[in-house]
């Protein structure tokens, strides 16, 4: 939850109601979070040693930690998620049926190759709306990433084998080895700039850029 900048913005109909729960991993940022909202239960530990039960939230708000390596959490160890697609599979978990999970995360979730996340994501929730942020959007912290901004809404039933996935589960090439999500393919107006292929630390990749 960083220093509660989310329970900040939140609408005096929703905040005078309800239960306010937040998760930092940093001590400082958790404890300074926990003065500022005293009256929310903010706990300064990882997401992956919480005990909250499945179908426990009616939102769930986060801009997810970003990275190339997975999360020790022995409910998802089959999964093999990296740890910003394990934040959205357990985030989606922990909120019940009909509830909103917002998230901002790094585009590699709808765009990577591998839909397994995307799959797993799509049986237990919809996507209500995605768009893509331009590079620029985080550089004030020091930083230039192409992210996205997701909204998801639970399923009252997890798909069966059976039931048809939605289009946004997978991705198609935009350029050469590169893919994007079918889902912007469908609503480049929901890219908030130019789609352009670029050099990053992992080979090349596309980007967003600002119009």
């Amino acid at each position: 939850c960083g220093t509660g900048s989310f329970f900040a913005y939140l609408p005096d109909s929703i905040n005078n109601n309800s239960q306010l729960y937040g998760i930092e991993l940093d001590s400082l940022t958790g404890r300074i979070a926990q003065k500022i909202y005293p009256d929310a239960n903010i706990s300064v530990q990882g997401f992956e040693t919480t005990s909250f039960q499945n179908n426990a939230f009616d939102l769930a708000i986060g801009n997810v930690p970003f990275g190339d390596y997975q999360v020790n959490d022995p409910e998802y160890k089959n999964e093999k998620f990296l740890i910003h697609d394990y934040f959205l599979a357990k985030m989606i978990d922990k909120t019940r049926s009909g509830g909103l999970v917002a998230v901002v995360t790094t585009k590699g979730t709808l765009d990577k190759k591998d839909e397994k996340v995307r799959k797993y994501l799509a049986e237990r929730a919809e996507l209500v709306q995605a768009v893509r942020l331009p590079n620029n959007a985080f550089k004030a912290a020091g930083t230039e990433v192409t992210t996205d901004i997701l909204i998801f809404k639970k399923r009252d039933r997890v798909l069966k084998e059976t039931d048809q996935l939605p289009d946004w589960v997978h991705s198609e090439p935009w350029d050469d080895e590169i893919n994007i999500n079918f889902y912007f393919k469908n609503h480049p107006e929901n890219i908030m700039g130019t789609i352009e292929k670029a050099s990053t630390q992992y080979g090349f990749d596309i980007t967003c850029k600002p119009s």
